[in-house]
């Protein structure tokens, strides 16, 4: 999908190497809406899966359920398979959400596409804007992506037949990868659920004929 979105909107290689007259220049908000976190209260977090999972930045990478609450903010959000969604303090890196639902804490925000099948076009042109922000960002502690920073976002935005026909091809990968990502889930889940049992002859293999 990469190779593919440079050649298309960054070498413009199907149009002959040159951009085209009717693409244009506007800001992100002409291809996805900002769904930013809810201040969820730290005390009623747990590890013990009481309640439902809670995505702070630090589980974004692996995608894990680490943290669980028994809150339900007025405020809350629901990440679910298939979101883009991007940590704002430490690196801005968008991520393809491929866990079952999940609350969205403060300081973590998914990028929604407007376009139904829009996904993959909003991912990769999400992903150099955020990390130009990470490379030019100087702190002395941690660094930090706000509202203001998307709302300098430009982008250059093809003509609607383009990003159709690009849809249509990458709409399929991003299915694939969300699924394969479940599918990864629900196994490692069940080999945690089973290896200990085994371990402990709680369940009887011997009569298996492999």
């Amino acid at each position: 999908m990469q190779a593919l979105y440079k050649a298309w909107f960054v070498d413009f290689v199907p149009f002959n190497g040159i951009k085209p007259t009717n693409w244009i220049k506007t800001d992100i908000y002409s291809i996805a809406n900002i769904i930013y976190g809810a201040p969820f209260a730290s005390k009623l977090f747990n590890t013990d899966g009481i309640g439902k999972p809670i995505i702070r930045i630090r589980d974004l990478k692996e995608q894990d359920f680490v943290t669980f609450t028994t809150e339900e903010h007025p405020k809350g959000h629901l990440i679910h398979p298939g979101d883009i969604v991007v940590g704002m303090d430490g690196e801005f890196r968008p991520y393809i959400w491929g866990n079952e639902k999940a609350w969205l804490n403060q300081r973590v925000c998914i990028f929604e596409n407007k376009r139904t099948k829009g996904k993959a076009f909003l991912f990769y042109t999400i992903k150099p804007l955020l990390n130009m922000i990470e490379q030019t960002q100087v702190a002395t502690t941690v660094i930090h992506i706000g509202k203001k920073d998307f709302d300098a976002f430009e982008i250059l935005l093809p003509s609607e037949d383009v990003l159709n026909q690009f849809d249509e091809i990458t709409t399929p990968m991003v299915e694939q990868i969300v699924n394969n990502r479940l599918e990864n889930k629900r196994l490692s889940n069940l080999r945690d659920a089973l290896l200990p049992k085994l371990m402990s002859g709680e369940l009887d293999v011997s009569d298996l004929d492999l």
